[in-house]
């Protein structure tokens, strides 16, 4: 699904309403009303954004019955003065708290993953290759080529396996598909059980 940029469609009405509420005599009544009209657009834009988190979560978790996904410090991330709107915007940390507890109330399993070396790591012979962010594909000695997203896609699947304690049997002919796509894992298993001591 694509990031609806809610507070990013909004900006020009937000940007109006608050040269309105700057502009009116302070104390007045028609200040408090455009201070009021500004409020209620500030909490429109969260009201959206919330909305969109919970939607997509639950088509998630309705949808797949194992959900694996990075566990990003957005805090974090949003010190970058360039990133940081739009990394608010897409609501990365209510997204996630909405899978989890959606994951509870359906019965399904949901597994954060740590984030580091998703991307840089080879997820065919596990060597770490060095990359920028603008370098797109991932191109690894062992003759793996594919790109960055779906590298780090396979790399956070599984570690997420083997944080639940999933076992792979790479023998079947069953495939694991990843949200949002429609063969994203080559992955094959025929049995996802627990291992037996």
């Amino acid at each position: 699904m694509p990031n609806p940029r809610h507070l990013r469609k909004s900006e020009k009405a937000l940007k109006r309403l608050q040269r309105r509420a700057s502009s009116k005599k302070k104390g007045s009544a028609n200040r408090k009303k455009a201070i009021n009209r500004l409020g209620r657009k500030h909490l429109k834009v969260s009201r959206q954004r919330k909305n969109f988190a919970i939607k997509t979560a639950l088509c998630v978790v309705k949808s797949n019955d194992f959900i694996a996904y990075e566990d990003l410090q957005v805090k974090n991330m949003v010190t970058n003065h360039k990133l940081a709107k739009s990394i608010s915007d897409a609501a990365w940390s209510q997204f996630a708290q909405w899978l989890q507890y959606l994951g509870k109330v359906y019965g399904k399993t949901v597994v954060a993953v740590a984030p580091q070396y998703t991307s840089q790591d080879c997820s065919n012979c596990g060597k770490t290759v060095k990359k920028s962010l603008s370098m797109r594909t991932h191109v690894c000695g062992c003759g793996a080529t594919l790109d960055r997203d779906h590298n780090a896609a396979l790399n956070i699947l599984a570690k997420a396996l083997r944080q639940a304690g999933i076992e792979l049997n790479t023998a079947g002919h069953a495939g694991i598909y990843a949200w949002g796509q429609t063969d994203l894992c080559s992955l094959m298993v025929t049995s996802l059980s627990k291992p037996t001591d």
